[in-house]
């Protein structure tokens, strides 16, 4: 849902330069690596021809690797020892390299250790078993990997719209220079020795904690009724949202209770609010829809709004703003506000609808399956699809839905919620 006047605000970055242009955590998690299960000896890494770096670099890349956006999240193709390709999702939140169970057994990979346990947004916890020395390639690119985390990703599919086969987290972002190019789709990896940045972004300082094996970052947050406070923030591009953070229930603005994403741990409430300004070093936000219940975090929704260069080696992130940046950040505008879907079928079944909203006056419930949008069956559209048509205000939507063995007509006209 768009709110008025909401913009990106352009200030003076440390250099002195202005700039010049422009729902819920969904897979989001670490592990703690055991220390006794690593080798002694770092493995190298591929040393495949480089490909021409970026002007803002003086260095020359060792890889370029295509992605696909989805929502928010980034999926790239990789192969585990020369078999695949998988789609896994680049998340600075996740603690290391993560292949999906399923597909670990399927490959025959040997799990070391069953018995470990991790945590991740939800508020449960799910069973990690580990791998050692594992292969992975992406566009060619070669990544030795001494020790892997295997989880249970099949409920990918239902809470996103998409499979996701696994992760690549910390391990990568710590041995190489990440450069995630939103707006071209592609990531670019540097050699931390001798990677040399000359553009004019925003750098910011960033704590990595090696410990839980996820990066930090300090923002100002400012909520209405509240003065300004420095919040610790998860640097996340696993996740979907925008912001999470406790500080937006001290808001006195409107406020509503929400089912969230489940992620890797259970289901959980959230409150949704609006950050009047989130500050990132130079550049801020207004008007940013924000949640509190989960994880503290900075996630997709601000960073594709940037070219964005993870620098673990020297402790800051660098952030080039993007033709995004000015886009108005929406919020769901029909109630629906918890959509899963049914991978047999292709249809979308409503977990959670919000009383007085358009859906819950017109008389959706939980537990309904739309079958169609407009006459358009549910097939044709992903579940991202369909989370973005219901963000249109003033939009009017004819919708089909499949309640136990009858077949419902229920029309919509989407309005501001927050």
């Amino acid at each position: 849902m768009e709110i008025e006047q909401a913009s990106a605000r352009r200030e003076v970055n440390s250099c002195g330069a202005p700039w010049v242009w422009p729902t819920v955590l969904l897979v989001s998690m670490w592990f703690v690596i055991r220390p006794s299960l690593l080798e002694a000896q770092a493995v190298p890494t591929s040393q495949r021809a480089a490909s021409q770096a970026p002007s803002a670099a003086s260095s020359r890349s060792l890889a370029t690797i295509p992605f696909e956006l989805y929502g928010n999240q980034i999926f790239v193709r990789v192969r585990i020892n020369r078999s695949g390709p998988f789609w896994f999702v680049v998340d600075s939140g996740a603690g290391g390299w993560i292949v999906d169970r399923a597909h670990a057994v399927h490959l025959g990979l040997r799990l070391e250790q069953e018995t470990a346990s991790g945590t991740g947004a939800g508020s449960g916890s799910y069973d990690v078993a580990y791998v050692k020395d594992v292969t992975f390639s992406l566009s060619g690119f070669t990544i030795p990997v001494p020790l892997i985390g295997v989880i249970d990703l099949s409920k990918s599919l239902s809470q996103t719209g998409r499979e996701i086969e696994g992760l690549i987290g910390y391990d990568f972002f710590e041995r190489f220079i990440v450069e995630i190019d939103y707006e071209a789709k592609i990531i670019r990896l540097f050699d931390p020795k001798i990677y040399q940045y000359s553009g004019r972004g925003e750098t910011l300082p960033i704590t990595v904690d090696r410990e839980v094996r996820n990066p930090f970052l300090t923002a100002e947050i400012t909520v209405q009724g509240a003065p300004p406070q420095s919040r610790k923030l998860l640097i996340d591009t696993g996740s979907d949202d925008a912001l999470d953070d406790s500080f937006v229930a001290k808001s006195t603005g409107r406020q509503l209770e929400v089912i969230s994403g489940v992620g890797l741990g259970k289901e959980f409430k959230s409150t949704v609010g609006i950050v009047s300004r989130v500050k990132l070093g130079g550049v801020s936000f207004e008007n940013v829809y924000a949640g509190a219940g989960g994880v503290a975090l900075v996630g997709g929704e601000i960073l594709r709004r940037f070219t964005v260069i993870f620098d673990y080696a020297h402790g800051h992130m660098i952030l080039e703003p993007n033709q995004h940046l000015d886009e108005a950040f929406l919020w769901d505008a029909s109630g629906i506000v918890s959509l899963r879907l049914v991978p047999e079928s292709g249809k979308f079944l409503i977990n959670s609808v919000l009383q007085g909203s358009p859906a819950g006056e017109a008389g959706l419930r939980e537990g309904d399956v739309i079958e169609s949008i407009d006459g358009l069956s549910s097939q044709h559209f992903t579940l991202q699809q369909v989370e973005s048509i219901f963000h249109r205000l003033g939009a009017a939507h004819h919708l089909t839905v499949r309640r136990g063995k009858q077949l419902l007509e229920f029309d919509l006209i989407l309005r501001k919620l927050l």
